[in-house]
């Protein structure tokens, strides 16, 4: 393609019209192949030259951006001359090529993410950015309260000064009452080589898993190990965000820059009995707020879905709980909402389905499968600011969520709404079998031996029949933006 104006370039890149692209290059908030353009005649070619606008590419499309799930034992490296396997060898070749962004040891696992935008990589590995990066870390003997405050003041180690912007204790399969003290949360902004293993190594810890969760906005999520994703460009866009504040900050400082995003309280329990208008708050703080919806009630229908197709009753305790942990159960987020896979087949659109809606409830109740997927609930809200909906994320999923929502109805608003969303899901279903239908969960809910339904400790009741969806929306709103920061 031959050279074109710059103003031409920014108009046909969709990122403002001639005349404010001219403004912008007087400003000299663009530049070409690094270096600041700030008059009008100036020209480049959009197929060969970098051009960017406050430092974010302006020609997107012509760039990949991939999260992969690193596994151990696997180079994060381009090539290898010894054959050994290497991140861009899992990911899947489309023309671009790749290469990781900042390292993870050999033996490290979790999220990586290659591209083959400079600029981006520039400004997440380049030391004054420091962008925030979480780790889940396994160690061979349990950390005191010490141990930990002395890995956050920082320790030496070869002549460096290491330090963690935080450790906490986690159970990623256990409750939050009696963490695992073998279990950390380790954050911190710095990416020298080793950091953590060498850290822990001078409090007497050996390093048994370490595996990455989280950088700047991008969660690991439900992917599987070695498994890769594209990312969508608000993902692109918030870690271009990510890195520019990071950039910001004073050197050695971790209070966010002034012009920093606030950050609302995370995660958010809603619980509630059926129909008393869970779903329709949560979407509704998922698109005020920008949190990922899980509806825990979609993972327990994936176990009942599976054990109709193997024939499996509620009554066989011990293989319903083996479905919930060896069943190929997996989240995936897409548009911010939580898709279900079983055995990597995306199940979702087939969990409302009449066999599993009558079913369902007999199959949460086995105590060994809700202990299974509480485990899987809480680290899925360990890793991503996100709205946990069911019958007991504040009372146990979730009993230290910032903050909690109890809804309820009348059973006879319930049943009017349970009878609405069954035609919706194309099943029929009189106003007598929609009563029963409630009742019958009532009872369930509430007397069931494993987690049974009841008001969290701390929790905002909401009766949802009394208020209509945009006044009750508002309300929840407003004890977010009070706890926001």
């Amino acid at each position: 393609m031959p050279v074109e104006r710059l103003q031409k370039i920014l108009s046909n890149a969709g990122v403002a019209s001639r005349r404010s692209a001219e403004a912008m290059i007087v400003a000299g908030r663009v530049a070409v192949n690094g270096k600041t353009v700030d008059t009008l005649g100036a020209r480049a070619d959009p197929d060969r030259d970098e051009i960017t606008l406050d430092g974010t590419p302006v020609l997107r499309e012509r760039y990949r951006y991939v999260a992969l799930n690193k596994p151990a034992g696997v180079l994060s490296t381009t090539r290898d001359d010894r054959g050994r396997p290497t991140v861009v060898s899992l990911v899947e070749a489309t023309g671009a090529t790749l290469h990781p962004v900042g390292r993870l040891d050999l033996e490290s696992e979790g999220l990586i993410v290659l591209t083959n935008d400079g600029t981006l990589t520039e400004l997440l590995t380049h030391p004054r950015h420091e962008v925030r990066k979480e780790y889940l870390v396994a160690i061979d003997q349990p950390l005191g309260k010490r141990g930990r405050e002395r890995l956050v003041r920082g320790v030496r180690h070869e002549g460096e000064r290491l330090k963690a912007d935080a450790v906490q204790v986690v159970s990623p399969s256990g409750s939050p009452e009696q963490p695992d003290p073998r279990w950390l949360l380790v954050a911190l902004h710095g990416g020298r080589k080793r950091e953590i293993r060498r850290m822990l190594s001078v409090v007497g810890r050996r390093v048994v898993t370490l595996r990455r969760i989280r950088i700047g906005p991008l969660a690991l999520g439900m992917l599987a190990s070695g498994e890769s994703r594209d990312l969508s460009p608000e993902e692109v866009e918030a870690l271009y965000e990510a890195a520019k504040r990071a950039a910001t900050r004073p050197r050695g400082s971790m209070s966010p820059a002034p012009d920093m995003k606030r950050e609302h309280p995370h995660p958010i329990a809603i619980d509630g009995p059926a129909a008393s208008g869970k779903s329709t708050l949560a979407r509704a703080l998922v698109e005020r707020f920008g949190y990922v919806l899980l509806d825990t009630g979609l993972m327990y229908r994936a176990v009942a879905l599976a054990a109709l197709r193997g024939e499996v009753p509620a009554s066989d305790a011990a293989t319903c709980a083996a479905i919930a942990r060896e069943g190929g159960l997996a989240l995936a987020v897409a548009d911010r909402e939580t898709r279900i896979l079983l055995a990597g087949e995306d199940v979702t659109d087939l969990l409302r389905s009449p066999e599993v809606e009558a079913s369902v409830s007999a199959y949460a109740a086995v105590a060994e499968v809700r202990r299974e997927l509480v485990a899987q609930q809480r680290l899925f809200a360990a890793q991503r600011p996100c709205v946990l909906v069911g019958r007991d994320i504040g009372s146990v999923v979730l009993p230290k969520a910032p903050v909690k929502f109890y809804l309820h109805a009348s059973e006879a608003v319930r049943a009017r709404r349970r009878g609405e969303q069954a035609a919706e899901w194309g099943e029929r279903q009189s106003a007598s079998e929609a009563s029963r239908d409630i009742s019958g969960r009532d009872v369930t809910d509430s007397t069931r031996a494993a987690s049974p339904l009841v008001v969290p400790e701390g929790a905002i009741e909401i009766d949802s029949g009394e208020l209509d969806a945009d006044a009750m929306i508002a309300r929840a709103i407003a004890v977010i933006e009070e706890q926001t920061t």
